[in-house]
């Protein structure tokens, strides 16, 4: 009798909330027949707490940083691929003068009141610190709450803001300035690095159906991950075309009364005559 062949053992890759992993789904079962299974889980940054579930984790560090884990060689836990940088959106109350702005540069937003809170990067511009450090909200979610009352915006990746934000509550608007967002990588522990996960990593970094594995063999797992995880690998270069950071639009000279341009005008100038009127008011 013939023996039956042992099943191919199926590969599970979680992704955090705004990732799009489809393509990469796709690309691997033009590819391998190892089955691949994609599973989300919500915590925004990071990796959540059933990680040992997972075979390889597409997760999001914020700007400059790297996957737990990966810091320091002679410690590793994790290799990471780094795959591409998130733009910068600010995300505002629904009904907010800006409506109808889809993007606006780091000059602009020096008018618009910005709201700290835990996952706020260095990197961005300084919000407004909070009176009293207990309030500031314990989590994303919970600043989103907060920038629903009308109280001010907050900053966060764009692609996290479009899949989390309620648009119903809020205004999403991605910043012009090429300022990056978050940080999205591929992770997987030292233990499970295999043929398969360097042949997965090696799909994500672009490998098709027609690339010959030998030819980039060294770049792929652990060598491949070591170089992501410095900066170097597929950071800058690969990625969704529409996440990445674009460079800000020069402005022409003439307005248009219905323009971009032409409506932050017109808030700028409402801001200063608000602050001039209160300025008035504390000398009578």
């Amino acid at each position: 009798m013939n023996e039956e062949a042992p099943a191919i053992p199926e590969i599970l890759l979680g992704f955090t909330r705004g990732v799009a992993p489809s393509k990469w789904g796709k690309r691997w079962r033009a590819v391998s027949p190892q089955p691949l299974s994609i599973v989300p889980f919500p915590r925004p940054y990071g990796r959540p707490g059933n990680a040992s579930d997972f075979d390889m984790l597409l997760e999001r560090t914020a700007p400059g940083q790297v996957p737990v884990g990966t810091e320091d060689h002679a410690t590793r836990t994790h290799h990471a691929l780094r795959l591409y940088d998130e733009a910068l959106a600010i995300v505002l109350p629904k009904g907010h003068e800006l409506t109808g702005v889809e993007t606006i540069s780091l000059a602009e937003l020096a008018d618009v009141r910005i709201l700290d809170h835990p996952n706020h990067s260095p990197a961005w511009p300084a919000p407004e610190p909070w009176a009293d450090p207990a309030w500031m909200p314990a989590n994303i979610t919970a600043a989103l709450d907060v920038v629903a009352t009308g109280l001010g915006g907050i900053l966060m990746p764009a692609p996290l803001a479009r899949h989390i934000t309620d648009k119903h509550q809020h205004l999403t608007i991605r910043i012009s300035d090429p300022v990056v967002g978050g940080t999205v990588w591929a992770s997987w522990p030292v233990e499970r690095d295999a043929p398969d996960m360097q042949h997965l990593a090696g799909v994500m970094r672009g490998r098709t159906a027609r690339s010959s594995r030998t030819v980039d063999a060294a770049g792929d797992g652990a060598g491949g991950a070591r170089a992501g995880a410095a900066g170097g690998g597929a950071g800058s270069g690969s990625g969704d075309p529409q996440k990445r950071t674009q460079p800000a639009q020069k402005k022409k000279p003439k307005l248009n009364p219905n323009s971009r341009g032409a409506q932050l005008q017109a808030a700028k100038e409402k801001r200063e005559r608000e602050k001039a009127e209160r300025r008035k008011a504390k000398r009578r």
